[in-house]
């Protein structure tokens, strides 16, 4: 059974632009099938259960259970269940600026990733379904967001299973422990005895896994905490410095101003104003 409706919204979430049109439900239908035509949206598609083939552009693509599939604007697709099977599957349809817009790189006409959180995924594809039809009050908005969550995390996974997944497991360890101990003085040879490894495997592999290094984030984290004291609490600038571990008010105001593009007296003032 297909669950279909039409809607168009527009978001804007960290840059990225999206109109989403439809968002469909395809549950165990034995004829479902795609003749071959062009392909007038930007997909997403998420299997829940069974199998079924798509081809993209002439090119065959099997999609099982836990398989999520990016299928461009403008390519030929055709599609159908897997010989004896019917499938389960979610999809999103939408245009986005692909220049500004998309969280990830599209070099051919597909992408196709196995999700390491289908329940999460599948939890959320649920959500959005439920919110498109309801029509409720802010409900377009809270769809954008779904749609942009769940193009980030295919756009994250793409990048990840570039990576053996013993390295996602450190690197996550890595960030754990940065996030519970950020305000103390975090060394490269500390993380490294936590996990057990080199420490240039650590900074190396941090890198390449998250694309900056693991002091990188150690800032980050401690930039974003004093975003939070200094809206929420009467510390001044200097305290709050002190209480995330930095010996150097001058230092933390510059490396506030280089992640945040604005000093944290930026922050304050704008707070007073309220």
């Amino acid at each position: 059974m297909k669950m279909k409706m039409k809607m168009k919204m527009r978001g804007r979430g960290a840059g990225e632009m999206i109109d989403l049109v439809t968002v469909c439900f395809d549950n165990t239908d034995p004829q479902w099938h795609i003749e071959e035509k062009d392909t007038l949206t930007d997909i997403l598609i998420l299997v829940t259960y069974g199998e079924a083939i798509y081809v993209v552009n002439g090119e065959t693509v099997e999609l099982n259970k836990g398989d999520v599939l990016y299928i461009s604007k403008g390519v030929r697709r055709a599609a159908m269940n897997a010989r004896n099977s019917v499938h389960q599957k979610y999809s999103i349809h939408f245009f986005a600026d692909r220049k500004e817009s998309y969280p990830f790189d599209v070099a051919s006409p597909y992408c196709k990733v196995q999700t390491r959180q289908l329940d999460y995924l599948k939890m959320r594809f649920s959500a959005l379904q439920q919110h498109w039809f309801g029509r409720n009050p802010h409900d377009e908005l809270i769809c954008t967001g779904i749609a942009l969550e769940l193009l980030g995390y295919f756009s994250r996974e793409l990048v990840e299973e570039r990576f053996a997944s013993v390295k996602l497991r450190l690197m996550q360890e890595v960030q754990d422990y940065i996030r519970t101990h950020y305000r103390e003085a975090i060394r490269i040879e500390e993380l490294s005895r936590y996990i057990d490894r080199a420490p240039n495997y650590i900074t190396q592999t941090f890198k390449a896994v998250t694309g900056i290094t693991p002091i990188t984030y150690l800032h980050q984290v401690r930039v974003h905490a004093a975003c939070d004291l200094i809206l929420n609490t009467r510390m001044t600038i200097g305290q709050v410095s002190t209480h995330l571990g930095y010996s150097d008010q001058a230092h933390f105001n510059r490396v506030f101003k280089k992640i945040m593009g604005y000093p944290p007296s930026y922050i304050q003032r704008s707070n007073r104003r309220l």
